[in-house]
């Protein structure tokens, strides 16, 4: 065998056992959300279930207030984030990517210097923030939560976005009468929608899987987002965790951010390198 061949198959088979590793939890989550909890319990465990049931499906209405409320509550949630993280970034990163004003380059480092800070500790000063803004246990004071979280990270994508775009394309659509938000609109927003879906994806997963933030500002059963809500299927006593109830749980938590990562994930790929070789 030649090298060439050998050095494609060797990289074909740790490819393959890679990918293995990767699916594996997948298949045992898909695989338990099918099982009775009886089955779930029983010693040793089971990877294809012996009583194929869809039971635990139907008592995630038991939830809380009902699993279609509490994914209501965490798709409102994402589109809160999502919406304002792209509206408050683009404008941001334009500013900082077309528009020069003293002390720039500080303010965008002071900026993207908040993701060394870990959000846990800040929970209770938002808490009383949001208390004092007569927000709290509010889903949009939430979001406005979630949204200054992912703000750092959004605005470092859409400025590296906008200096990639030529300064050329700037000087043509100014010399066509454009400027403002009508370049902004009709030239660049086009211009850096891979950048835009890539802040979108990312506004929107850590919204809808988020927590611990949540849990610590929000009272109201009824307002729970659906990760909140999935703490049900913890109970106290003698039978323990439902497994079965749960992982149908994070089943159903999972397939919305699988969906919209397969339909977005070629804007994804060339929304995270955009600007890589400038900014």
């Amino acid at each position: 065998m030649r090298p060439v061949q050998f050095g494609r198959l060797a990289t074909n088979v740790v490819s393959g056992v890679l990918a293995i590793i990767f699916v594996f939890p997948f298949y045992v989550l898909v695989s338990a959300a099918f099982k009775t909890p009886q089955e779930m319990d029983q010693p040793p465990p089971t990877y294809f279930p012996h009583s194929f049931t869809l039971e635990n499906f139907a008592d995630l209405s038991t939830l809380g207030n009902g699993i279609w409320v509490h994914i209501g509550n965490s798709a409102l949630l994402g589109l809160i984030t999502v919406v304002g993280t792209i509206s408050v970034s683009m404008l941001g990163g334009w500013g900082f990517a077309r528009y020069r004003f003293p002390g720039q380059r500080l303010i965008f480092i002071l900026m993207l210097s908040a993701l060394m800070v870990p959000y846990q500790p800040l929970l209770t000063p938002l808490f009383l923030v949001l208390k004092w803004l007569h927000l709290q246990n509010s889903r949009f004071g939430l979001g406005l939560v979630y949204i200054t979280f992912q703000l750092p990270f959004a605005l470092f994508v859409m400025r590296n976005a906008f200096l990639d775009i030529p300064q050329e394309i700037e000087d043509a659509a100014r010399v066509d009468g454009a400027s403002g938000f009508t370049m902004l609109w009709a030239v660049f927003i086009p211009l850096v929608r891979p950048a835009i879906v890539t802040v979108g994806l990312f506004a929107f997963f850590s919204a809808w899987n988020e927590f611990l933030s949540p849990l610590v500002l929000l009272s109201d059963q009824s307002e729970f987002p659906l990760p909140v809500a999935l703490r049900s299927a913890i109970v106290s006593g003698l039978t323990g965790v439902n497994w079965s109830l749960l992982q149908a749980g994070v089943l159903v938590t999972m397939l919305p951010c699988l969906i919209l990562f397969f339909i977005f994930q070629r804007y994804y790929a060339s929304g995270l390198v955009a600007g890589a070789v400038k900014g």
